[in-house]
């Protein structure tokens, strides 16, 4: 029922995906991060299964207010770099010749990392995405899957890595093992679900966390293979969600 504007949200969440992972400048990404949310929210919400009201309201809460902090470590380094150069600059490149001191990485690594997490999803916030996938129609779970879930592993590629290097490598071992427990506890979980959507869901977790781990391997091999899987990971489970909906 109404194709017409499941069609208009999906044009308009394709619209503010390519600009998260198009835009150099921080406060445009930070917009067009949060813009997705909205027709997401809309996708689930009007198109889902029985649960889809809760399921769309937890996506949407769980994800805002992760970004939430992340809206003031971004405006926290704008005013950092102000206060280094004497100039108003949101842009990433620029962004990325600041020397920070170790503590301020620590505190702006935390600000964004639980943003992304979330995103990710990650263990332990990952609950939201099991409903969202099992009550969202099958274009969205398509779109979830395939797309938006990577929006948050290519920020830390974009923004972590970069922007908090000694953060990110004082982070790397409680990361590494939070991604260990996603691969297996989130198999396991899967392993026992009935609905074969929550099966994928599950399975899409533990796929995700192979990647955090090569990302925060911090090597040329970690790294290259994270951005691999991550296409691969949107190819397949994308598939899988369309074989399941089909």
């Amino acid at each position: 029922k109404d194709v017409k504007n499941l069609i208009i949200s999906v044009l308009f969440l394709e619209m503010t995906m390519a600009g998260v992972f198009l835009s150099l400048d921080v406060i445009l990404f930070y917009l067009f991060w949060e813009l997705s949310l909205v027709p997401m929210l809309y996708i689930i919400g009007a198109w889902g299964s029985d649960r889809r009201i809760y399921a769309a309201i937890k996506f949407f809460l769980y994800t805002f207010a992760g970004s939430v902090l992340m809206l003031v470590g971004i405006l926290y380094m704008g005013y950092l770099y102000y206060q280094t150069t004497g100039v108003w600059s949101f842009s990433i490149p620029d962004w990325q010749l600041l020397v920070l001191p170790f503590n301020l990485q620590l505190l702006l690594f935390g600000a964004f990392f639980l943003a992304f997490a979330i995103k990710v999803p990650m263990f332990p916030f990952h609950t939201w995405l099991p409903y969202a996938h099992g009550q969202a129609p099958t274009i969205g779970s398509v779109i979830l899957a395939a797309i938006l879930l990577k929006m948050g592993t290519y920020a830390f590629i974009r923004f972590s890595l970069p922007l908090f290097p000694d953060a990110s490598t004082y982070f790397m071992y409680p990361i590494a093992v939070l991604a260990i427990i996603m691969i297996i506890y989130t198999a396991m979980v899967a392993y026992a679900q009935e609905d074969v959507k929550q099966v994928v869901a599950y399975s899409s977790v533990s796929h995700m966390g192979v990647i955090v781990l090569g990302t925060f391997a911090l090597n040329v091999e970690g790294i290259t293979g994270s951005i691999f899987l991550m296409i691969a990971h949107g190819v397949v489970s994308g598939a899988l969600f369309l074989l399941v909906g089909v």
